[in-house]
């Protein structure tokens, strides 16, 4: 049975940019307990969306549920030329097997179920995906036995493995408690790694103080420094920006460790002859 959803899966936009979830980390913020509730929260949603944003938008994963059916009809991939076909006593030609390299090594796959590469039943996410929340069938969640999460030719899929299958269709007009509909919630993303999270505490704490009109600590910017005269020099803020940086040396060094060349997010292919699936947004 082909799998649902064959094609990639296109872009999903949200109503407002920004990680869903970045957690700071405050080990590292003396006196972070002094500041306001208002203040606080403030600083650490600065904190949380400068990181996300100079980090390549790539941390900080948001839910999402997926409406998914299977396309009107499947088309079989492949390599497919002379001589790989065969004429049977219809006069047909078509293919006998779907051969294919992987890794190095040259395979004949002849059906799509057990004996060939890929799931019997399986439905393909746009990832990354950090966490499959759940899955509900016809108005009933199912246990997290019933599926497993792969990913094949670098695509996150979803796995069934109770022995059922996911349905084709469903009933898009009626919510997902209903019978006759199917839908899947997961968090797409990288969820934000322990370093991120302390770099985020650093990065908030000199907001707070900023938010709080405190004196903030001496500048990780600073290029020379005369004590006699007090004659001050320091690196232009808008130079830190376009490198990709926000002049707190601690958030920078993380920054640099997992966005090197400061890159605004990764690369990515899309085809205006692929159509996107259905997502709940609301």
């Amino acid at each position: 049975m082909p799998a649902i959803n064959a094609a990639i899966p296109g872009p999903v936009s949200s109503p407002e940019q920004g990680p869903c979830e970045w957690p700071v980390e405050v080990t590292c913020a003396p006196g972070w307990a002094d500041y306001s509730a208002e203040v606080r929260a403030a600083a650490t949603t600065w904190a949380a969306y400068t990181l996300w944003a100079l980090s390549g938008r790539q941390y900080g994963p948001c839910s999402i549920r997926l409406r998914p059916c299977a396309p009107q009809c499947g088309n079989v991939g492949g390599y497919m030329t002379f001589p790989v076909t065969s004429q049977g006593q219809t006069g047909a030609l078509g293919p006998w097997m779907v051969p294919w390299i992987d890794g190095g090594t040259w395979r004949n796959c002849g059906c799509m179920g057990s004996c060939s590469c890929r799931a019997r039943c399986e439905v393909p996410l746009e990832g990354p995906v950090a966490t499959v929340d759940q899955v509900m069938v016809d108005g009933v969640e199912l246990s997290s036995t019933a599926y497993r999460l792969d990913s094949w030719k670098g695509i996150p899929v979803l796995v069934r493995t109770d022995g059922g299958c996911w349905p084709k269709c469903q009933d898009m007009e009626l919510p997902d408690t209903e019978a006759g509909t199917f839908s899947i919630t997961y968090r797409k993303g990288i969820a934000v790694p322990r370093a991120g999270q302390i770099a985020a505490g650093f990065l908030a704490a000199e907001f707070a103080k900023a938010c709080a009109g405190a004196e903030c600590a001496l500048p990780a910017q600073l290029q020379s420094l005369t004590r006699n005269g007090v004659q001050v020099e320091v690196v232009d803020p808008a130079q830190l920006l376009e490198n990709g940086l926000t002049g707190v040396a601690q958030a920078d060094l993380w920054l640099r460790s997992v966005n090197p060349q400061a890159k605004a997010q990764r690369s990515r292919v899309y085809s205006s002859d692929l159509v996107g699936p259905r997502y709940n947004v609301s």
